[in-house]
């Protein structure tokens, strides 16, 4: 396995792997420090970004590598450049690529160009770093993650669709309640569904329903990046019945933690109560973004994954 664009990429040993990898690189932070030394990775960002391009530059750091950010004024794909000859240009350089971007097919194409790692780092469509640490985190406080249940409310996002394929490949049951218009696409359910070892996965308009006997409640901002400003009157109506309130987490199951993909937006998706509170998860959750970066940083240039069966 050469690249991660999305989590359907890998095989459940693939993804336990990487979650062993980070668990022992939060543990020790510096103890593969000299696996990128002498190297430059490429991390590629056409969209604003602050855990995930802090955390992927950090995490090159303390694998011994040197990162380099760019953004679309700075490479010649701005002025006509093809993506294959900008990726095996770039390839002559860095190590791996890391990229943050929009059309899933524009990842998907310099992939292929590339003679190095590609690793997908925010598209429309997919956010498999996000979904790592998100399975990270939860194991951390119920321990195996087969027999439980994470319930994602609200508008289905990238980060719904990534966190629906770590479910499944995790034996994770998962529960998402989205209004009508909400829900995630199709193809994706459908990949879950295929990837599942065990797990259930359940479709709802119900957040009473999703979030009932959850081990987890995970919501992400009612207007995304790349969602017209136009919309929000509409998204606020619609989804104004999902937020999370301490009343939803209290059908959860007790002890249930809440995660958020960040940046949030009390008051709208949930409540201040709530993600100020001592169920909320999202500060760990943010910070485990760095040793899962550094997870897939490692196998990937050393190979490790065998990629999905």
């Amino acid at each position: 396995m050469k690249d991660l664009l999305r989590v359907a990429d890998l095989s459940p040993d693939d993804l336990a792997h990487l979650l062993d990898r980070a668990e022992r690189f939060a543990r020790r932070p510096l103890g593969a420090r000299e696996l990128l030394s002498g190297r430059t990775v490429l991390l590629y960002f056409a969209k604003p970004s602050t855990r995930t391009r802090i955390s992927s530059e950090t995490a090159v750091v303390r694998l011994g590598g040197t990162p380099l950010t760019v953004g679309p004024a700075e490479l010649q794909l701005g002025r006509g450049e093809t993506i294959g000859d900008t990726a095996h240009v770039v390839s002559s350089y860095a190590s791996a690529v890391v990229i943050r971007t929009f059309d899933d097919d524009e990842v998907r194409a310099f992939a292929r160009s590339a003679h190095v790692p590609v690793i997908n780092a925010l598209t429309d469509g997919h956010h498999p770093l996000q979904a790592l640490a998100d399975l990270m985190t939860l194991r951390e406080y119920v321990g195996d993650l087969r027999g439980r249940k994470i319930a994602y409310v609200g508008a289905a996002t990238n980060v719904t669709h990534s966190l629906m394929e770590a479910a499944a490949l995790a034996g994770l049951s998962m529960a998402v309640a989205t209004p009508a218009g909400y829900a995630p696409d199709p193809a994706v359910e459908a990949v879950a569904r295929k990837l599942s070892t065990g797990g259930e996965l359940l479709l709802t308009d119900d957040p009473r329903e999703a979030v009932a006997g959850a081990d987890a409640i995970y919501t992400d901002v009612w207007l995304s990046m790349g969602d017209a400003a136009e919309e929000k009157t509409a998204r606020v109506a619609a989804l104004t019945p999902y937020q999370v309130t301490a009343g939803l987490m209290a059908v959860a199951r007790p002890g249930a933690i809440f995660l958020h993909c960040l940046p949030a937006h009390r008051g709208e998706e949930v409540t201040a109560e709530v993600i100020d509170g001592p169920a909320s998860q999202v500060f760990h959750q943010a910070a485990n973004r760095l040793p899962t970066a550094q997870a897939v940083l490692e196998a990937l240039y050393n190979r490790d994954l065998a990629g999905a069966l």
